[in-house]
């Protein structure tokens, strides 16, 4: 019984020391970001409307973006859910995907399942905005779990985020995808009408 109560109090100190040093890499972000504006001119009272959790939830948003796109949860609403009401995702091109029934569909689209993992998301940059805030990410996509398809890497590149604060939490305003350059991509993936491979959300 004691052996338990030692394990469960470590448990519980880890949990709390994880925490801890997440909530104070925010808050240095935060710090940071008030700093650097204040070099380029601009006062950083000017830029102090993140706190250090809403630097979490941002984060936790992008994070939960990667498990929504290759799933496809709940049809796709899983996915719709994460941007504000007048949201959009961008593709390669600009073309704007907007709604939660179209954004629903969007994530329907190219549905990998529930064992795929495809959108490995890194490198999370938050800056903060008289309006909210904007980030930056970069995208590997690795096919990993796709069916009868040996693994492999797939493409990748960056995404350019606004983000906005709703009633219901932090969403993406506008999400587009930015495409790495390249050679020519794997055979056998033809482009889809839309001029964009497929799953490149």
């Amino acid at each position: 019984m004691f052996v338990r109560y030692r394990r469960v109090v470590s448990i519980a100190v880890a949990i709390a020391l994880a925490l801890a040093w997440s909530l104070q890499m925010a808050s240095g972000q935060a710090q940071g970001a008030g700093r650097l504006q204040t070099v380029a001119g601009k006062p950083a009272a000017s830029f102090a409307g993140l706190t250090p959790v809403d630097y979490l939830e941002i984060r936790q948003l992008v994070s939960r973006y990667a498990y929504a796109v290759d799933t496809g949860a709940d049809n796709g609403n899983v996915y719709a859910s994460l941007f504000a009401p007048d949201g959009a995702f961008a593709d390669r091109t600009g073309r704007e995907t907007k709604g939660r029934d179209g954004l629903a569909a969007l994530a329907r689209r190219n549905t990998r399942g529930p064992q795929s993992a495809f959108h490995f998301i890194v490198n999370h940059v938050i800056e903060p905005t008289s309006e909210g805030a904007i980030g930056k990410e970069y995208l590997l996509q690795l096919r990993m779990g796709d069916g009868d398809r040996p693994n492999d890497v797939f493409g990748g590149g960056h995404y350019d985020d606004i983000y906005v604060k709703t009633a219901d939490g932090w969403r993406f305003k506008r999400r587009q995808f930015i495409p790495s350059e390249g050679g020519p991509g794997p055979r056998g993936e033809a482009g889809s009408q839309t001029g964009t491979r497929p799953a490149e959300r």
